[in-house]
């Protein structure tokens, strides 16, 4: 059963909001079982969900995370090792006209607030967008980074979605990268195909998360030339300041100046970033060709075995 809300507005017109009978985070815990069972399903691997701690998550600014080696977007180390993020927010029902959102849906929808409540140095209350921030800059980036709430008010039916197999599209998400300026709130009902961000009125695609995972999959292929880019750059962001660490990585930025022919070119780039990781890291850095069953990015992934 849902509970109620009374909020008072300025024009003393009561608005009344339903709000879910269970928590942020059993919506958090249903949901990434369901996806990691989805994703073994569909590509015979079992993932991990990242959860930080919530001092971790201040900083990092999502509450769950997972890394899809088929996916484009190489790991970010400073982010757990993912490239897949999501934060969720629990939504409640707003169900009277006095609602400020109410002339846009003309009838009941859902709502949740982007930035945190905290108190400033003077004991008032502000909107804390810290977390909004650290999303921000991962979508930016790229990243798939996504908001996820629910759509229902009831735990029962959250739990018959999941027991039904029918949760991951039942799960509405609002893709960061889409959102292009710092909201409040955030509305949609559960026939909309859109979400309205306020305060400034814009409107952003409601996905679901099988959607998005078949999304980030579906990309353009990039060159074996452009993934050893990317592999460099992430050795480089892993090495810090370490001077010998940028010295044998340049080393092997220089060897592909060298005039020869292309394809051996590339083995001898490959065989110098696996004695890198090898010496530096400590473990096995795996080639491994495009599989036909598997949406990979590049004519070849690589994988670091311990």
């Amino acid at each position: 059963m849902a509970n109620f809300t009374i909020i008072p507005n300025v024009s003393q017109i009561d608005i009344v909001m339903r709000e879910a009978n269970f928590s942020e985070s059993q919506l958090q815990q249903a949901v990434n079982t369901a996806y990691i069972r989805y994703v073994f399903e569909k590509n015979g691997t079992w993932v991990f969900a990242n959860v930080p701690s919530l001092i971790d998550e201040f900083y990092l600014g999502w509450d769950s995370a997972f890394y899809f080696p088929w996916l484009p977007h190489h790991p970010l180390f400073d982010n757990e090792g993912c490239n897949f993020f999501i934060q969720y927010k629990l939504s409640g029902e707003l169900t009277s006209a006095g609602a400020k959102e109410w002339g846009h849906w003309k009838k009941p929808f859902f709502r949740f607030k982007i930035p945190h409540s905290t108190k400033d140095s003077s004991g008032e209350f502000v909107d804390d967008y810290h977390q909004w921030n650290r999303l921000k800059d991962l979508a930016d980036k790229g990243y798939p980074t996504f908001y996820a709430t629910n759509s229902t008010l009831s735990k029962d039916n959250l739990r018959k979605a999941s027991t039904g197999g029918t949760l991951l599209d039942e799960i509405p998400l609002l893709d960061v990268r889409c959102v292009t300026i710092p909201h409040k709130f955030v509305t949609f009902t559960t026939s909309s195909t859109f979400f309205m961000l306020h305060s400034e009125k814009e409107e952003a695609s409601k996905l679901n998360f099988i959607g998005a995972l078949e999304e980030f999959s579906e990309v353009e292929k990039i060159s074996m030339d452009v993934s050893v880019d990317i592999l460099i750059k992430s050795l480089l962001e892993m090495g810090d300041n370490d001077e010998m660490w940028i010295k044998d990585l340049s080393r092997i930025r220089e060897s592909r100046d060298i005039d020869m022919p292309r394809t051996m070119k590339l083995w001898r780039v490959q065989l110098l970033l696996s004695y890198f990781v090898r010496k530096h890291v400590g473990a096995e850095l795996l080639w491994f060709p495009k599989m036909a069953n598997k949406a990979n990015s590049a004519d070849a992934k690589s994988s670091v075995a311990e």
